[in-house]
């Protein structure tokens, strides 16, 4: 099973909970980092290498450590949205959450997916 964790200051005390990086881990082979300082532009990148890079995408359970969970619950400040399509048009969506791919959006935004995409430096389609 591959895990995607959060590796931040769990105290809580800096106002970006001391956010160092997004870590995947698959269960053979080593963990890799995204550590560029910004959560939302490290989330997609991990996201973004999961979909295009990892060997096992279709073979390897893909889950979430508690330190996903409890980075957005001790006060992150981001919201969730979804990546979701429209016939062939990728748009996020901010209502239906049981689908799509998972990212992250500052706090009280709702940027689209080309809004999302230009923010973390990638207008290149992930999907």
């Amino acid at each position: 099973m591959a895990i995607i964790s959060i590796n931040y200051n769990e105290s809580g005390f800096e106002p970006d909970l001391g956010y160092k990086s997004v870590a995947f881990k698959p269960r053979q082979g080593e963990e890799k980092l995204f550590d560029s300082g910004d959560f939302i532009k490290d989330w997609y990148n991990c996201t973004k290498y999961i979909i295009t890079e990892w060997d096992n995408v279709d073979e390897e359970p893909l889950m979430h450590s508690s330190s996903v969970d409890h980075f957005i619950m001790d006060g992150a400040k981001f919201d969730n949205a979804k990546l979701i399509f429209k016939g062939d048009e990728p748009m996020l969506s901010y209502v239906n959450y049981l689908e799509g791919i998972e990212f992250f959006v500052p706090e009280n935004t709702q940027p689209t997916w080309e809004e999302l995409s230009k923010m973390v430096g990638h207008e290149k389609k992930v999907y």
